[in-house]
């Protein structure tokens, strides 16, 4: 599509709450949000348990939320179960309907204590060399792998008022680190690189599958790993990692086109098949297909595997 975006499934992102916050005692805009982020329990809408009514929140505005229907696993029109927040209590959620111009704040005082309560991060960019960290084994990029650094002040345009601009702090970060505590990070605002708004991870993220057109810019966008196919045997030699595509705008298929050392060193090889991978990255065409490619160090990132539900 002409402005960098592209098509979702209707599906996926349909039931925007993918999990609630359960802590029984826990009283919204009584108690300490900080205290219902730190201790509360994801449950997903599949792990419910009717002794949980009442003490579930949103992870997005704290809110009380409810299941419908509360034990049927989709209701008489078919659709799924979901969590829905309390009609009778009104918040200004990212997840009560989706914004386009995303999260505004009203003051750059606002906006800093937003990034010290952990709910709005701004990224400079993504890591574009592999970090200096000690290593028990060569070519493993293993956990102990830094994901965040501080980036310089950035000016961003996420003020309510039309025309002004906060000056802010940024990080430099990884694609890795946005997947780690990933059902967390969904429920933050990001201001990506160049982005005229702070949006929820959830909304940034484009899935590759219904995808029928280049991008003029970068997108965050994820796929589910179906082939590993390398050009040659040298560590150099570009591997073609396939993803689950849905053969949008006439393209056959959609790879991420990247150095097989890299790959192995991101674990992209032939165990990673069916995993879900996310990439920060222009999507261009490719022969018949679609690809990205030339990804930075911090651009590409398998999800863990305990987070495949909030992507399926």
């Amino acid at each position: 599509m002409a402005d960098g975006s592209v098509k979702k499934p209707q599906n996926w992102d349909s039931n925007r709450i993918k999990h609630a916050l359960h802590l029984p005692g826990w009283t919204f805009r009584k108690d300490s949000e900080a205290t219902l982020r730190a201790n509360g329990k994801p449950v997903l809408v599949s792990e419910y348990q009717p002794d949980m009514k009442g003490s579930l929140f949103c992870p997005e505005c704290c809110c009380p939320l409810f299941r419908s229907p509360t034990k049927e696993e989709a209701n008489k029109k078919g659709k799924n179960a979901f969590y829905a927040h309390r009609r009778n209590i009104v918040t200004d959620c990212g997840l009560r309907t989706k914004k386009a111009e995303g999260k505004k704040y009203l003051s750059e005082e606002e906006a800093a204590q937003a990034i010290v309560d952990g709910k709005l991060v701004i990224v400079e960019g993504f890591l574009q060399t592999r970090p200096a960290v000690p290593e028990k084994k060569a070519g493993v990029y293993d956990q102990t792998a830094v994901e965040d650094q501080d980036g310089e002040v950035t000016t961003v345009p996420i003020a309510r008022h039309r025309g002004k601009s906060f000056n802010l702090p940024s990080k430099l970060t990884t694609v890795r680190g946005l997947c780690r505590n990933f059902n967390e990070n969904l429920y933050k605002y990001y201001v990506l690189p160049g982005a005229q708004h702070a949006r929820l991870l959830l909304d940034s993220l484009r899935d590759i599958s219904a995808m029928d057109s280049p991008t003029q810019s970068e997108v965050l966008g994820f796929g589910r790993i179906q082939s590993i196919w390398d050009a040659g045997p040298n560590p150099h030699n570009i591997r073609f990692v396939k993803l689950k595509f849905n053969r949008g705008g006439g393209y056959a298929d959609f790879s991420i086109k990247i150095q097989r050392y890299d790959a192995e060193l991101h674990s992209l090889n032939e165990q990673s098949v069916g995993r879900f991978v996310l990439f920060y990255g222009i999507v261009r065409e490719s022969g018949v297909g679609l690809a990205v490619s030339n990804l930075a160090w911090g651009e590409v990132a398998l999800l863990p595997l305990k987070y495949d539900q909030y992507l399926t």
